[in-house]
């Protein structure tokens, strides 16, 4: 009968120090591509219902989003013309409620020209998560683990927009660009153009717009196919 080796206390100890340590640097590790994969997949299911809402309402509405003008004034202003779009009544929202009623949540949001959101409606989706209108054009603010932290653009909130101004001289371009989109000029036509002209979406650019603008760090991640990659420039 072959004789079990018995170990002594320092073996033992050895062996449980090496087993923390290797848990120490993997543990984090899972965690945060946990957070990614998660954070990713929230963005890509908003862009997604966001966007097919947006396509209904444009089609029973007969106009298009591009249509719609935020207003930098009140809050009903801001509901009225969300409302007017038909976009709200294709998506399913668990609650509503004016930022100026949640000042707890106001205050922790990083986010630029926050100050425009002030009386801007909040909009809570059964996932937990929320959206709201971030300036005077028509930006979404999407954060999406609703008011749990860090509430900071980049990292837990992200920037959508909708399309609509369509002269000038990029004429057809409406036609080719999602009248909801991730652009950090999605909202100006003539912006966009621009940008897409200068090739200022490249992925080296974004990385690095995506530092200290917000806006660009969406369309990183969507032109990286949905996915927070390793070198994505803010924590997650």
């Amino acid at each position: 009968m072959k004789k079990i080796k018995s170990f002594t206390l320092a073996e033992v100890l050895i062996t449980l120090v090496v087993i923390g340590i290797i848990a120490a640097i993997t543990v984090p590790v899972v965690m945060a591509n946990h957070k990614r994969t998660e954070t990713a997949s929230k963005l890509k299911k908003f862009y997604s219902t966001m966007l097919n809402a947006t396509k209904l309402a444009e089609l029973e509405e007969g106009k298009q989003t591009y249509e719609m003008s935020f207003s930098c004034g009140d809050y009903e202003s801001k509901k009225k013309e969300l409302e007017n779009s038909g976009i709200l009544n294709k998506i399913v929202i668990s609650k509503e409620e004016l930022m100026s009623d949640n000042l707890s949540y106001y205050e922790k949001i990083d986010i630029p020209y926050k100050e425009l959101s002030s009386d801007s409606p909040i909009y809570y989706l059964n996932d937990g998560s929320l959206f709201f209108i971030d300036d005077c054009n028509p930006n979404i603010a999407y954060d999406v683990n609703g008011e749990k932290g860090p509430n900071v653009g980049g990292r837990d909130i992200f920037h959508f927009t909708f399309l609509r101004n369509t002269d000038g001289e990029f004429p057809g371009l409406e036609d080719k660009i999602p009248h909801f989109n991730t652009y950090p000029g999605g909202w100006d036509i003539l912006q966009t153009g621009r940008d897409i002209q200068q090739n200022l979406y490249a992925r080296d650019n974004l990385i690095e717009e995506c530092k200290t603008h917000f806006y660009y760090c969406t369309l990183l991640i969507q032109s990286d196919g949905w996915e927070i990659k390793d070198d994505y420039p803010l924590k997650i």
